[in-house]
């Protein structure tokens, strides 16, 4: 049975509606893929997307677990990705980085699957219109605390894991491998009889593009 080991929690006042969680040697901004869905991960990142930054303060808990969580009660919608860390010490931004809002560690550098918990996301935009209109009539201020939560556990993956693609040191992915092929074969136009290289590169590309 997979063991708790380290567990943070914190309120968060977002803009442009997007909480980073980033491996402390990012020297860089690293934005989260354009593909749609409110977890997002990366190599050296992982982002939430919450339903409204302008509104919202959302309660974010972080867990690091040293094996696969049992299923977590109480949460509504969930969401899980494989992510990889070069220090595992994680720094929380805004998407305006002004300062890290907080810190967290894991176990180390390494592959990690990162599984996220939130609350019925309609039910949530539902809230937030609702104290907009109260905003426009006068009749509220302010940003919502204790709305929207996010639940994110982290643990170790085995490096067989290949359930999502990022990319990482010493990982070679499936689909890469036509073009590892590929490059072989131009370098092989160098190395070798062009005539058959070139025959290899042309039997290369027409199986690339069939598959």
């Amino acid at each position: 049975m997979a063991t708790l080991l380290r567990r943070f929690a914190g309120e968060f006042e977002l803009d442009y509606s997007t909480l980073f969680i980033e491996d402390d040697a990012v020297d860089r901004t690293i934005w989260p893929p354009s593909a749609g869905g409110w977890l997002r991960a990366t190599e050296q990142q992982v982002s939430l997307s919450s339903v409204s930054g302008m509104f919202l303060i959302p309660e974010t808990l972080l867990e690091y677990w040293d094996g696969e969580p049992p299923p977590a009660a109480g949460w509504t919608t969930s969401s899980e990705a494989l992510t990889w860390f070069s220090t595992g010490k994680l720094c929380l931004w805004r998407t305006i980085r002004e300062h890290p809002l907080a810190r967290f560690d894991l176990g180390g550098p390494g592959l990690y699957r990162v599984r996220a918990h939130t609350g019925d996301r309609d039910r949530i935009q539902q809230a937030v219109e609702a104290e907009r209109h109260r905003i426009a009539a006068g009749s509220a201020t302010g940003s919502l605390r204790g709305v929207e939560r996010f639940l994110v556990q982290f643990w170790p993956a085995p490096p067989s894991d290949t359930r999502d693609q990022i990319d990482a040191p010493e990982r070679q992915y499936p689909e890469n491998a036509e073009y590892q092929q590929f490059a072989d074969a131009v370098h092989d136009l160098a190395a070798r009889d062009p005539r058959d290289a070139l025959e290899r590169t042309e039997r290369t590309i027409r199986d690339t593009e069939q598959s």
